[in-house]
Protein backbone atom coordinates (compact mmCIF):
# COMPACT_ATOMS: atom_id res chain seq x y z
CA UNK A 1 0.00 0.00 0.00
CA UNK A 2 2.66 2.71 0.69
CA UNK A 3 4.38 2.11 -2.68
CA UNK A 4 1.02 2.40 -4.59
CA UNK A 5 0.30 5.64 -2.66
CA UNK A 6 4.44 6.62 -3.23
CA UNK A 7 3.58 5.68 -7.26
CA UNK A 8 0.55 7.81 -7.45
CA UNK A 9 1.99 11.18 -5.35
CA UNK A 10 4.93 10.59 -8.37
CA UNK A 11 2.23 10.01 -10.44
CA UNK A 12 0.51 13.59 -9.25
CA UNK A 13 3.94 15.17 -9.40
CA UNK A 14 4.97 14.20 -13.12
CA UNK A 15 1.69 15.62 -13.88
CA UNK A 16 1.84 19.09 -12.42
CA UNK A 17 5.18 19.22 -13.66
CA UNK A 18 4.30 18.59 -17.30
CA UNK A 19 1.47 21.42 -17.06
CA UNK A 20 4.26 23.65 -15.91
CA UNK A 21 6.63 22.81 -18.91
CA UNK A 22 3.69 23.35 -21.18
CA UNK A 23 2.97 26.72 -20.00
CA UNK A 24 6.56 27.63 -20.35
CA UNK A 25 6.97 26.78 -23.50
CA UNK A 26 4.12 28.24 -24.80
CA UNK A 27 5.97 31.72 -22.88
CA UNK A 28 8.98 31.15 -24.86
CA UNK A 29 6.47 30.89 -28.20
CA UNK A 30 4.83 34.11 -26.86
CA UNK A 31 8.88 36.14 -26.59
CA UNK A 32 9.63 34.72 -30.24
CA UNK A 33 6.26 36.01 -31.54
CA UNK A 34 6.85 39.23 -29.61
CA UNK A 35 10.42 39.30 -31.49
CA UNK A 36 8.74 38.73 -34.81
CA UNK A 37 6.70 41.23 -34.30
CA UNK A 38 9.24 43.75 -33.50
CA UNK A 39 11.34 42.78 -36.50
CA UNK A 40 7.99 43.42 -38.33
CA UNK A 41 7.62 46.95 -37.02
CA UNK A 42 11.67 47.73 -37.91
CA UNK A 43 11.21 46.27 -41.62
CA UNK A 44 7.94 48.97 -42.00
CA UNK A 45 9.93 51.64 -40.47
CA UNK A 46 12.96 50.58 -42.94
CA UNK A 47 10.77 50.30 -45.85
CA UNK A 48 9.54 53.81 -45.44
CA UNK A 49 13.08 55.32 -45.49
CA UNK A 50 14.07 52.94 -48.48
CA UNK A 51 10.90 54.36 -50.82
CA UNK A 52 11.25 57.62 -49.66
CA UNK A 53 15.21 57.79 -50.57
CA UNK A 54 14.66 55.72 -53.65
CA UNK A 55 12.60 58.73 -54.50
CA UNK A 56 14.57 61.21 -53.88
CA UNK A 57 17.44 60.01 -55.59
CA UNK A 58 15.13 58.59 -59.47
CA UNK A 59 11.97 61.13 -58.99
CA UNK A 60 10.49 57.76 -60.27
CA UNK A 61 7.12 56.92 -58.82
CA UNK A 62 7.75 53.02 -58.99
CA UNK A 63 10.81 53.63 -56.17
CA UNK A 64 7.66 55.01 -53.39
CA UNK A 65 6.43 51.45 -53.48
CA UNK A 66 7.99 49.88 -50.15
CA UNK A 67 7.22 53.68 -48.65
CA UNK A 68 3.35 53.07 -49.72
CA UNK A 69 3.33 49.59 -48.67
CA UNK A 70 5.05 50.10 -45.19
CA UNK A 71 3.01 53.02 -44.45
CA UNK A 72 -0.34 50.88 -44.44
CA UNK A 73 1.13 47.77 -42.58
CA UNK A 74 3.04 49.95 -40.16
CA UNK A 75 -0.66 51.07 -37.55
CA UNK A 76 -1.67 47.47 -38.11
CA UNK A 77 1.92 45.55 -37.35
CA UNK A 78 2.08 48.36 -34.53
CA UNK A 79 -1.27 47.60 -32.42
CA UNK A 80 -0.73 44.01 -33.15
CA UNK A 81 2.68 44.59 -31.32
CA UNK A 82 0.89 46.46 -28.13
CA UNK A 83 -1.91 43.84 -28.43
CA UNK A 84 1.24 40.70 -27.66
CA UNK A 85 3.37 42.79 -25.29
CA UNK A 86 -0.29 44.02 -23.46
CA UNK A 87 1.02 42.48 -20.27
CA UNK A 88 4.49 43.86 -19.92
CA UNK A 89 4.04 47.56 -18.81
CA UNK A 90 7.80 48.61 -19.90
CA UNK A 91 6.86 47.27 -23.70
CA UNK A 92 3.92 48.92 -23.85
CA UNK A 93 5.88 51.94 -22.65
CA UNK A 94 8.18 51.76 -25.37
CA UNK A 95 5.17 51.12 -28.12
CA UNK A 96 3.89 54.11 -26.53
CA UNK A 97 6.99 56.78 -27.18
CA UNK A 98 7.62 54.92 -30.70
CA UNK A 99 3.96 55.58 -31.40
CA UNK A 100 4.32 59.51 -30.44
CA UNK A 101 7.01 59.72 -32.71
CA UNK A 102 5.95 58.31 -35.71
CA UNK A 103 3.99 61.50 -36.97
CA UNK A 104 7.10 63.40 -36.70
CA UNK A 105 8.64 60.60 -38.81
CA UNK A 106 5.98 60.39 -41.35
CA UNK A 107 5.80 64.39 -42.03
CA UNK A 108 9.57 64.31 -42.63
CA UNK A 109 8.87 61.85 -44.83
CA UNK A 110 6.56 62.87 -46.29
CA UNK A 111 7.39 66.65 -46.81
CA UNK A 112 10.68 65.21 -48.50
CA UNK A 113 8.63 63.57 -51.40
CA UNK A 114 6.23 66.97 -51.73
CA UNK A 115 9.14 68.84 -52.37
CA UNK A 116 11.03 66.73 -54.47
CA UNK A 117 7.97 66.26 -56.60
CA UNK A 118 7.27 70.23 -56.51
CA UNK A 119 10.60 71.59 -56.65
CA UNK A 120 13.15 69.02 -57.18
CA UNK A 121 16.07 67.09 -55.61
CA UNK A 122 18.04 70.21 -54.29
CA UNK A 123 15.47 71.29 -52.01
CA UNK A 124 14.09 67.82 -50.69
CA UNK A 125 17.93 67.17 -50.02
CA UNK A 126 18.36 70.32 -47.69
CA UNK A 127 15.38 69.26 -45.59
CA UNK A 128 17.03 65.57 -45.15
CA UNK A 129 20.49 67.70 -44.61
CA UNK A 130 18.58 69.15 -41.47
CA UNK A 131 19.05 65.77 -39.63
CA UNK A 132 15.72 66.21 -38.32
CA UNK A 133 14.48 62.95 -39.67
CA UNK A 134 17.50 61.09 -38.45
CA UNK A 135 17.32 62.62 -34.87
CA UNK A 136 13.51 61.12 -35.06
CA UNK A 137 14.99 57.67 -36.06
CA UNK A 138 17.47 57.38 -33.94
CA UNK A 139 15.20 57.70 -31.07
CA UNK A 140 12.76 55.12 -32.55
CA UNK A 141 15.32 52.70 -32.96
CA UNK A 142 16.57 53.09 -29.52
CA UNK A 143 13.45 52.32 -28.27
CA UNK A 144 12.98 49.08 -30.65
CA UNK A 145 16.74 48.00 -28.89
CA UNK A 146 15.24 48.65 -25.79
CA UNK A 147 12.71 46.27 -26.57
CA UNK A 148 14.91 43.65 -28.03
CA UNK A 149 17.10 43.82 -25.43
CA UNK A 150 14.21 43.29 -22.73
CA UNK A 151 12.26 40.41 -24.86
CA UNK A 152 15.75 38.54 -25.36
CA UNK A 153 16.18 38.69 -21.57
CA UNK A 154 12.91 37.67 -21.00
CA UNK A 155 13.49 34.69 -23.54
CA UNK A 156 16.50 33.44 -21.78
CA UNK A 157 15.19 33.11 -18.60
CA UNK A 158 11.81 31.52 -19.93
CA UNK A 159 14.21 29.15 -21.64
CA UNK A 160 16.27 28.42 -18.47
CA UNK A 161 13.01 27.87 -16.81
CA UNK A 162 12.12 25.40 -19.39
CA UNK A 163 14.92 23.44 -19.20
CA UNK A 164 15.43 23.27 -16.01
CA UNK A 165 11.49 22.15 -16.01
CA UNK A 166 12.42 19.56 -18.17
CA UNK A 167 15.13 18.00 -15.89
CA UNK A 168 12.66 18.03 -13.09
CA UNK A 169 10.08 16.26 -14.79
CA UNK A 170 12.87 13.70 -15.96
CA UNK A 171 14.04 12.96 -12.59
CA UNK A 172 10.50 12.41 -11.00
CA UNK A 173 9.76 9.60 -14.12
CA UNK A 174 13.03 8.36 -12.92
CA UNK A 175 11.82 8.36 -9.31
CA UNK A 176 8.43 6.81 -9.99
CA UNK A 177 9.89 4.27 -12.01
CA UNK A 178 12.25 2.95 -9.55
CA UNK A 179 9.82 3.09 -6.74
CA UNK A 180 8.07 1.23 -8.63
CA UNK A 181 10.75 -1.37 -9.29
CA UNK A 182 11.79 -1.44 -5.74
CA UNK A 183 7.53 -2.13 -4.99
CA UNK A 184 7.83 -5.25 -6.97
CA UNK A 185 10.88 -6.60 -5.98
CA UNK A 186 9.72 -6.40 -2.09
CA UNK A 187 6.41 -7.85 -3.13
CA UNK A 188 8.02 -10.60 -4.94
CA UNK A 189 11.52 -11.17 -2.51
CA UNK A 190 9.63 -10.41 1.68
CA UNK A 191 6.80 -12.96 1.42
CA UNK A 192 9.60 -15.43 0.56
CA UNK A 193 11.48 -13.85 3.52
CA UNK A 194 8.49 -13.88 6.02
CA UNK A 195 7.59 -17.41 5.04
CA UNK A 196 11.36 -18.81 5.62
CA UNK A 197 11.57 -17.09 8.56
CA UNK A 198 8.62 -18.06 9.98
CA UNK A 199 9.90 -21.91 9.56
CA UNK A 200 12.54 -20.74 10.93
CA UNK A 201 11.16 -19.85 13.88
CA UNK A 202 8.53 -22.51 13.89
CA UNK A 203 12.02 -25.11 13.75
CA UNK A 204 13.46 -23.35 16.45
CA UNK A 205 10.68 -23.93 19.45
CA UNK A 206 10.16 -27.63 17.97
CA UNK A 207 14.29 -28.29 18.88
CA UNK A 208 13.53 -26.54 21.92
CA UNK A 209 10.29 -28.52 23.13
Amino acid sequence: MPIVVTVLCGGYVSYRYNLLLNETRQMVDHSLEVAGGIDSLMLDLQNLETGQRGYLITGEEDYLQPFQSARQRFATDLASLRQLTADNPSQIASIDRIAALIPTKLDELEKTIRVRREQGFAAAQAIVASDVGKDTMDRIRSEVSAMRTRETELMAARTDSMRDTERMVVLVIAVVIALSLLGRLLGLFLPRWWLRRSRSRRRARGTTA
